[in-house]
């Protein structure tokens, strides 16, 4: 993002901070970049909370130091992803304008779309182009508006540094995972036919959809329907604490009494994912979805592929972070490969960042 630019490239580790856990993946800055490394490290349940707010500093802190201790990382520069409703993302409507104008501009247009004080928040955009459905009365382009207040940004930045690392680059995580997924799926879709696609993020603390538009993010939404909303629904279920609850989610799932909890809330995530889905589809007459690709922890939630197959306007398909990536490190093993295919999409695109990027 603009404010957070650095002056010099660097190659970068990507690190993805959630409230079950941070996940750093390490990519060579080659012309075929190699993963070189990666580590996950779990997080106790009361570090963040769903929303997003560090309940437990020194625990993260810890959690980081340990992170990179034994994860075989060449650098301590690290490209990281905000998390939580301090920072949104919003596609508006505006006069046609240069992108100068638009930065001249920026905080007043923004007033009117977030809800924050313009004066506490770092403000960042992308131009997305014409606003097809005015061009025949006041002409007015599409702008992918981002707001990250600033207090959180520069908290976050202290946290990292206190665990000994290098803060390059702050991104969103709808941004780093469309960067993950225009390097490894670019040619794919267009070998496909395809030029849109709904990324979807079942991540502990909130599900994200972004769309992917040729090489744009240009529509980013998060739902609080997540991975522990379901557990607490098991939680209150059986009067159990909040890690028995998830045990009993993961390694009970297909007792009778758990299974159809799980096909519900299924169906009640996939429902939601439609509403978004047709929201962005109504905001012209001309949009449609071709593909739909999913990851995070939350793919594995019994009888959730099926449902979304049974629901979604578009094929769907598991988004693999390292379709691209043409080797691995030697200190990386299978295991943790199979665990970046579900868990690391937004950790690699982090990492596929340059300390130079806008």
């Amino acid at each position: 993002m603009r404010f957070l630019d650095s002056l010099l490239k660097k190659q970068l580790v990507g690190l993805d901070i959630g409230i079950s856990g941070i996940k750093a993946v390490e990519i060579s800055s080659e012309k075929s970049p190699r993963l070189l490394a990666y580590n996950r490290i779990p997080l106790n349940w009361d570090t963040i909370s769903i929303e997003g707010e560090i309940k437990d500093r020194n625990a993260l802190v810890q959690a980081l130091k340990k992170l990179f201790s034994v994860g075989n990382f060449s650098s301590k520069n690290v490209s990281v992803s905000a998390f939580g409703r301090s920072i949104i993302s919003k596609r508006i409507s505006v006069p046609m304008m240069t992108e100068e104008e638009l930065d001249e501009q920026l905080y007043w247009e923004a007033e009117q779309y977030i809800p924050f004080n313009t004066d506490e928040v770092n403000l960042d955009f992308a131009i997305l182009g014409p606003n097809t459905q005015t061009l025949a009365q006041e002409p007015k382009m599409d702008v992918l508006l981002v707001a990250a207040k600033k207090d959180f940004v520069n908290s976050l930045k202290s946290l990292v540094k206190e665990a000994g690392l290098n803060p390059v680059i702050v991104d969103t995580q709808a941004f780093a995972l469309g960067n993950s997924f225009e390097f490894n799926y670019h040619s794919w879709l267009k070998e496909q036919g395809c030029t849109t696609a709904v990324l979807i993020d079942f991540g502990a603390g909130s599900t994200k959809i972004s769309v992917i538009e040729g090489h744009q993010t240009t529509f980013s939404r998060d739902i609080q329907h997540c991975g522990t909303q379901c557990t607490e629904i098991i939680m209150e279920k059986f009067g159990v604490n909040l890690e028995d609850a998830e045990r009993l989610k993961i390694e009970k799932a297909s007792d009778p009494s758990i299974r159809p909890l799980l096909i519900e809330y299924s169906h009640l995530i996939s429902d939601e994912i439609s509403k978004s889905i047709d929201f962005f589809l109504s905001q012209a007459n001309d949009r449609s979805v071709d593909a739909i690709f999913t990851c995070g922890g939350g793919v594995n939630l019994l009888g959730l592929n099926e449902v979304l197959k049974e629901k979604m306007p578009a094929p769907v398909y598991l988004l693999n972070p390292l379709k691209h990536i043409v080797g691995t490190g030697h200190q990386v093993n299978q295991i943790a490969i199979q665990e970046i295919a579900y868990l690391g999409a937004v950790a690699t695109g982090l990492s596929l960042r340059k300390s130079g990027d806008h």
